[in-house]
């Protein structure tokens, strides 16, 4: 036929231009905008953040030379002559001088303890060799270097949580909106700046809402894969396997409201919740038991913390600060909030709402969905996670828990599911929208305008 490969050629042209219009959104909202942020924030940030960051580098720098670190472990010379050199956010600490012959442990707080041996290795040991890689690929300094593997742990995590929001059939428009606030969010844009691993938080989320979603949709057995997600996550950080235990009690709730499915597709749910809840604790106390059989300090003993041993803690204590959970998003230790501190307080009072409201409205939903029942049962883990990792870290060290809102960062992705899928009426999409969009520019004003030097 005279004109065929024209046609074919256009009709192919037709299929690239679709594709890239689709993905073009997406990309700059989970990977272009983010990594602006990131990046702008490591390179305004020359100093050690205040949230234990050089802990957590002096773990990455040694785990393949002197392995995992165990309570009673000091921290190596190395890493405080970089900790000397750099300084700090936290002010009043008192260091030796970087020209110093000699870093004596004495000279540091706490006798220079590695504080951080309680923490899972799965993090370091990843981000150890990428980091080494960076560093020879584009001479970029150890701890630069180490920090931009954060990004990718963010950018990951956004595009997996974009991909599993199709797989939902999340309405197009408000997820885009949730993914922009969640990446200019100054707890996210801050936690994936620094060397921590609450910046694997996302990607573990995310990571659980893919293997729930694919469960609920596909009615297939992944007990395995849950099982290794919920070592996984256990394995990188407590606050990690929160979400993929969440996930495996929303499948085993929704096999229990979804009469329609077919018996074997509620088995397959019911056994791949089972498998991530039964990861997560199996994961956990391997870890605990661990940890605690090698140390050669008892944690409620370790000089570091003496600080932080100021006075009684109870239980009232620690459901008060629980409350943090419900606002990931702002709710810890940034510096972004200096910008404006009555602008960020109504940031975070405007977020905690929305989260609340978003995640209990399932329960007056007149059609069980699976979002109607994931709310309300994400909610009270939300604050019953914040509760019980408060009491752990208390009667762990015996200190007060500060519990924080970026221990729940990897709640994210859930909310980010659920909270746009209850969207039901166009004129409450477009408001959503509308205010994600608005909290996004708001927040990149103050994450380009406030100084971190």
């Amino acid at each position: 036929m005279v004109g065929s490969p024209t046609i074919h050629r256009m009709v192919a042209w037709r299929k690239v231009i679709h594709t890239v219009a689709h993905w073009t959104v997406p990309l700059l909202v989970c990977v272009i905008v983010p990594a602006l942020l990131v990046v702008s924030t490591i390179d305004r940030h020359p100093r050690f953040s205040p949230i234990d960051e050089g802990a957590h580098f002096d773990y990455v720098e040694r785990i393949y030379t002197d392995g995992v670190p165990t309570f009673g472990d000091r921290l190596l010379r190395s890493s405080l002559r970089e900790m000397a050199c750099r300084g700090t956010r936290l002010e009043g600490l008192l260091v030796p001088p970087c020209d110093a012959k000699v870093m004596k442990y004495d000279l540091f707080p706490g006798g220079a303890y590695q504080y951080e041996a309680q923490q899972p290795p799965l993090y370091y040991a990843v981000t150890a060799p990428i980091a080494k890689m960076t560093e020879a690929v584009l001479g970029v300094a150890p701890l630069g270097s180490m920090r931009v593997v954060g990004l990718l742990w963010l950018v990951a995590g956004l595009l997996l949580l974009w991909k599993t929001s199709r797989i939902l059939n999340v309405g197009r428009v408000p997820m885009l909106a949730t993914l922009l606030a969640i990446g200019t969010a100054p707890n996210v844009v801050y936690y994936s700046s620094i060397v921590s691993n609450d910046s694997a938080g996302i990607l573990f989320g995310a990571l659980a809402g893919y293997l729930g979603a694919l469960s609920f949709k596909r009615g297939n057995n992944y007990l395995i894969p849950g099982v290794i997600l919920g070592l996984a996550a256990a394995l990188t950080k407590t606050s990690c396997a929160l979400p993929v235990g969440v996930v495996g009690l929303v499948l085993a709730a929704v096999t229990i409201r979804r009469a329609s499915a077919a018996g074997e597709d509620r088995r397959n749910m019911r056994l791949t919740g089972l498998g991530m809840m039964g990861g997560t604790l199996v994961g956990t106390l391997m870890w605990v038991a661990y940890y605690r059989a090698v140390a050669t300090i008892e944690p409620k003993k370790l000089p570091t913390f003496d600080v932080l041993r100021t006075g009684p803690v109870n239980l009232g204590n620690i459901l008060g600060q629980a409350k943090s959970f419900l606002a990931p998003l702002t709710d810890s230790y940034n510096p972004f909030g200096a910008w404006n501190g009555e602008v960020y307080g109504l940031l975070a009072t405007l977020g905690m709402l929305a989260i609340v409201a978003g995640l209990a409205a399932g329960a007056y939903a007149r059609e069980r969905t699976w979002w109607s029942v994931a709310g309300p049962i994400v909610l009270v883990s939300l604050y019953v996670g914040g509760v019980v990792i408060g009491v752990g870290i208390w009667r762990a060290y015996d200190i007060n828990p500060g519990v924080s809102g970026r221990y729940a960062l990897p709640m994210l992705p859930l909310l980010a599911l659920i909270i746009p899928a209850g969207l039901q009426r166009r004129f409450g999409q477009i408001a959503y929208s509308v205010g994600c969009a608005g909290a996004a520019v708001l927040s990149t004003w103050m994450l380009t305008h406030v100084s971190l030097a």
